[in-house]
C-alpha cells in the first residue's frame, strides 16, 4: 500500500515537473515560404492564398514569414479581380495578425517581406543596404509573446538576387540588428544563396541554421532542383533544434520549411 502511494506521488510530480518544463521551456514553429507573389506558378492567373492558407491553418506556425509579397498591385488585381493587400487577406483567412514590409514601390503598390504572428507586440521595417544596386530589399522584424508570456523577436527577409556583394551587406545589417535587441532572436526566410556560398559562411557562428542542424539539405527551390536557399536561422545559446521539415506542395515555385525550436534558456 505505501509502495503504491509512493508511485502516486512520484507520478504527480513527473507530470507537475514535465508541465512547468514545457512552460519554461517551450516549443513553438516557425515556417518560412516564398509564395511567388500570390499567383499559382504553374497555372497563371490562378490565386494561390486559399492553399496557402489551408497549410497554415494545418501546421500551426507561431510565426510566418513571406517572401515575393505584393500588396495593391496591378498584378494582384490581374490574379485576383482587384487590388488587395495580400498579407491582409491572408490574416483573415488563417486568424493571425499580418503584416507588410515594403521595401520598395511595384505597379502602383509596393513590394516586400510579409509575417503572420499569432501575438505580435509591434513591428518594425528595416531596409537593407544595396552597394551594387538592383532592387531594394527589407527585413520585417516582429516582437512576439509565446503563450507563456516569454517575448521574443523575429524576422523575415529575402535577400538580393542579383549581386553576392548585396547579400553580404544585407546579412551583415541582419545580424548586427539582430545582435542589438533586448531578447533572443531568430529569423528567417529566401536568402538567395546555397550552403556553399561566401554568403553563407560570413554568418556569425552565433547562428545555426536549422537546415544544416538536421542533416537535412532537402532543395528549398524547385525552379532550380537541388538548390536549398530557404532558411531559418536561431541563436544555439538560447534555442535548439527539435524537428526540421521541406513540405513538398505545389503551390508556388519554392517549398516551405517548416521548422519546430525549443526555448532552452528561460528569459529575463
Amino acid at each position: 500500500m505505501k509502495i503504491s502511494l509512493i508511485v502516486t506521488i512520484i507520478f504527480f510530480l513527473c507530470l507537475s515537473w514535465s508541465a512547468n518544463a514545457q512552460e519554461e521551456y517551450p516549443e513553438f514553429k516557425v515556417l518560412t515560404y516564398n509564395i511567388y507573389h500570390g499567383e499559382s506558378p504553374t497555372n497563371p492567373g490562378r490565386p494561390n492564398i486559399d492553399e496557402i492558407a489551408e497549410l497554415i491553418i494545418l501546421m500551426q506556425p507561431e510565426v510566418v514569414a513571406l517572401q515575393e509579397m505584393d500588396s495593391m498591385t496591378t498584378r494582384l488585381a490581374t490574379v485576383y479581380g482587384e487590388k488587395i493587400n495580400w498579407v491582409a487577406e491572408l490574416a483573415k483567412k488563417t486568424g493571425y495578425r499580418g503584416y507588410f514590409a515594403k521595401a520598395m514601390d511595384f505597379a502602383e503598390g509596393g513590394y516586400g517581406e510579409g509575417v503572420l504572428v499569432k501575438k505580435a507586440l509591434n513591428y518594425q521595417t528595416q531596409a537593407l543596404p544595396n552597394p551594387e544596386g538592383g532592387e531594394p530589399r527589407a527585413a520585417a522584424w516582429v516582437k512576439i509573446e509565446l503563450k507563456n508570456r516569454q517575448e521574443l523577436y523575429f524576422g523575415a527577409t529575402h535577400l538580393c538576387h542579383q549581386f553576392p556583394e548585396n547579400r553580404l551587406a544585407q546579412l551583415e545589417a541582419i545580424t548586427s540588428y539582430a545582435d542589438s535587441l533586448p531578447k533572443p532572436a531568430f529569423w528567417a526566410g529566401d536568402l538567395n544563396f546555397a550552403p556553399s556560398s561566401e554568403e553563407y559562411k560570413s554568418i556569425n557562428t552565433k547562428w545555426t541554421d536549422a537546415g544544416l542542424e538536421a542533416k537535412d539539405d532537402s532543395p528549398t527551390f524547385i525552379s532550380e532542383a537541388g538548390k536549398r536557399i530557404d532558411y531559418v536561422w536561431y541563436d544555439s545559446e538560447h534555442f535548439e533544434l527539435v524537428d526540421y521539415q521541406v513540405i513538398d506542395v505545389p503551390y508556388s515555385d519554392h517549398y516551405p520549411v517548416l521548422v519546430t525550436l525549443r526555448l532552452i534558456k528561460p528569459l529575463k
